[in-house]
């Protein structure tokens, strides 16, 4: 007979992993209903508290260092969706130290990942945003034996526990087939990309690699994109970009900062414009709400972070294997349905 996981417990019961944890373990109090729910439906799931018995009785604690940036909501959901699933697995030996970077400052991500490295943690959890630097720290965690895995962005020719987050080159191909919907032969688009961090991040040129594959999957003349390079100031766009663009100008902004591109387009005076972008974050919701945003494709950071501390759940804990690629959907966001959609 298949023997019912904690897991499957929580569900049944309606209850969070812990509260079974601390039930089957005799830890903490719990409402006595609560207690015979769980127990009933652990004793006819022919539930083994062998795995866990055994990890307890090492008395191990288990610490995972997270590597983060954590300058916008994004990031803050990110770590928000780590702390809340570790907190349903502290009972058992598991704990959080952050090492936060500076997006801003390119040393920092080095700084923060040495330190952390430093204190020889049992796993890492990184968003390894700066491709050169990442690949080095992630060659001296495999020396030491240590297991890494990536939220947000992956590398190549690195092997991480496991890679949690959007098929980037997929989620640009998607952009580009939201601008051109009801065009044949395809609508002049421009890509606008930041020369600050962004121009170091991996995932940014996967996804305009993505939105090019679009159009030459449908034999669309490539030079109907025009990609421009910004700095941070969004008052660097002036009206000269968008000559011989067409009318509606569509727009792919591959990073979270379509509402800077807004604020400028708008003091430029043009609002006959499409506009693909990405991330849940306050402004660009604002603005998807007032239609000045067409398409927001979400990346659901805190799922993304409550499933790489599973991951190590698996890998420390219970010892079983854990799925490698662990792709994100890749929703659209629409002033519809904002709503209703969650972190």
């Amino acid at each position: 007979m298949k023997r019912i996981t904690i897991k499957e417990i929580a569900r049944l019961a309606g209850v969070s992993v812990g509260t079974v944890d601390r039930v089957l373990h005799d830890r903490g109090e719990v409402a006595a209903a609560t207690r015979d729910q769980v127990l009933k439906i652990a004793k006819e799931g022919n539930y083994s508290t062998n795995v866990f018995a055994r990890n307890l009785k090492l008395n191990k604690t288990y610490t995972l260092a997270v590597i983060l940036p954590e300058d916008n909501e994004y990031w803050k959901a990110q770590r928000s969706g780590i702390m809340s699933v570790s907190e349903e697995y502290a009972s058992l030996g598991m704990q959080l130290d952050f090492y936060t970077f500076d997006r801003h400052n390119e040393d920092s991500f080095i700084i923060q990942s040495k330190k952390a490295l430093t204190s020889l943690p049992d796993g890492v959890i990184m968003a390894p945003l700066q491709a050169k630097e990442a690949k080095e720290i992630c060659m001296a965690l495999t020396r030491n034996d240590i297991p890494f895995v990536f939220v947000d962005s992956n590398l190549d020719g690195v092997q991480p526990l496991a890679f949690i987050g959007q098929d980037s080159i997929q989620s640009g191909f998607l952009a580009a087939k939201l601008l051109n919907f009801g065009c044949p032969k395809g609508h002049p688009s421009v890509i606008i990309r930041y020369t600050d961090f962004d121009s170091i991040n991996k995932t940014m040129d996967e996804r305009i690699a993505g939105f090019r594959k679009f159009y030459a999957t449908n034999n669309f003349d490539p030079a109907l994109i025009k990609e421009i390079e910004i700095e941070s100031e969004q008052s660097q766009i002036n009206e000269d970009f968008i000559i011989g663009m067409g009318d509606p100008l569509h727009l792919f902004v591959p990073n979270s900062r379509s509402h800077q591109i807004v604020k400028r387009i708008k003091q430029l005076g043009n609002n006959t414009y499409r506009l693909v972008g990405y991330d849940m974050i306050e402004e660009n919701v604002k603005y998807l709400k007032e239609g000045c945003i067409d398409f927001l494709i979400h990346q659901s950071p805190k799922l993304q972070g409550n499933l790489a501390v599973q991951v190590f759940y698996k890998h420390l804990i219970l010892k079983s294997d854990v799925t490698s690629t662990q792709f994100m959907p890749l929703d659209i966001l629409t002033k519809e349905n904002v709503t209703f959609a969650t972190y």
